[in-house]
């Protein structure tokens, strides 16, 4: 089942308004070189496609202060948090409304860039992923699926025998495409239940007993402590790791390449997993002067191996392993020129059929 349209539009039209007036303004200084625009504004904006709270936030917050110490004039970078749609409102938003001008930067979920390439026309997408410019990455991300102890589950073998819930924000979202991935390669049971605000709020559930356990689409913000606090205290477990090589420190728990046996399967893991090398990924809209692009690049990559903000990443417990944006970018055009069998393959796969 899509997702209601009209969720999906109110809320781009509802922050629509400061925006646009930003767009205005910024027309006026079209003609300005990338330093001197930088430089003539007080205030950006820095749209993050999650709630607060979550590690989306915390990194948004802390790369909104170091990218303005990085661009002339230090503007003051403001963090709007827009979620929605797992974060297809905020995507939807930068590509079709937010100013072009360099003046507006964006966080998005990991998931939602290729959303148009594993859900066609099921996705209510409505950019091109390869058209935004493309500012780099915080972290190369490892999935994790999380479970709670009271699931009585310990292994991925014990979820092909009975049902383990596990939460989402949306369809489109790696929490839910994860357990959807499993289920039909592996015949596992996982129920997806959506609707979540985010992270923090399913990890509420979870203490509630409403869920059994959350698939983990990044394993570098605060809730790698939260659930790393709760295996100490013996009330969660870890069953699968989403990537191909695994986080060294929990060597014994499986990753999904190393239960996947076909040949063909193992490929599509490796399309689908291949994003994850965009795990905090930052852009901008298309249409950015090319200057301007660059200057955020370069206050990006200024920002991610900034001393000053590793240390405070450090006491944050938020990782920061980087790849910046020309790397991205070509990224992404991979991504995209895959072969269209293995696409259609993946999107049989992804799909879903009934959000609950």
């Amino acid at each position: 089942m899509r997702l209601p349209h009209s969720y999906l539009t109110l809320g781009i039209a509802a922050g629509a308004a400061a925006l646009v007036l930003a767009g205005s303004i910024g027309a006026a200084f079209a003609q300005q070189s990338a330093e001197e625009f930088f430089r003539s504004r007080k205030e950006m904006s820095f749209i993050t496609s999650s709630p607060p709270g979550g590690g989306y936030d915390a990194y948004s917050r802390l790369f909104a202060r170091f990218m303005s110490k990085h661009l002339p004039g230090n503007p003051i970078i403001i963090v709007n948090n827009m979620p929605g749609g797992g974060g297809i409102r905020a995507a939807n938003f930068l590509y079709n409304v937010a100013p072009k001008d360099g003046s507006t930067i964006a966080l998005l979920d990991r998931g939602i860039a290729t959303a148009p390439l594993l859900y066609g026309e099921e996705s209510q997408a409505q950019f091109e992923a390869v058209k935004f410019n493309w500012l780099g990455s915080a972290m190369r991300e490892n999935g994790m699926g999380t479970v709670s102890t009271r699931a009585s589950v310990q292994s991925i073998e014990d979820v092909k025998k009975r049902e383990v819930v596990v939460g989402a924000t949306a369809p489109e979202q790696d929490p839910a495409m994860f357990p959807r991935l499993l289920n039909d390669l592996l015949g596992t049971k996982f129920k997806i239940v959506y609707g979540y605000p985010g992270q923090p709020d399913m990890f509420l559930a979870i203490e509630r007993g409403e869920l059994d356990g959350v698939f983990m689409s990044g394993w570098s913000g605060p809730g790698r402590a939260y659930v790393r606090e709760k295996m100490k205290e013996g009330k969660m477990n870890l069953l699968v790791q989403m990537s191909a090589t695994g986080d060294p420190a929990h060597s014994d728990i499986p990753t999904i390449l190393s239960l996947i046996k076909d040949d063909q399967d193992r490929q599509i893991i490796e399309l689908i997993l291949s994003r994850l090398s965009l795990g905090r990924p930052f852009l901008s809209p298309p249409g950015v002067p090319a200057d301007r692009v660059a200057m955020l690049r370069d206050a990006f990559q200024k920002a991610a191996t900034d001393p000053a903000l590793l240390e405070e990443a450090a006491k944050l417990r938020l990782a920061i392993d980087p790849i910046f944006g020309e790397e991205a970018q070509q990224l992404i055009a991979k991504i995209y020129k895959s072969p269209p069998q293995l696409v259609e393959r993946a999107r049989s796969i992804v799909k879903f059929s009934g959000a609950k």
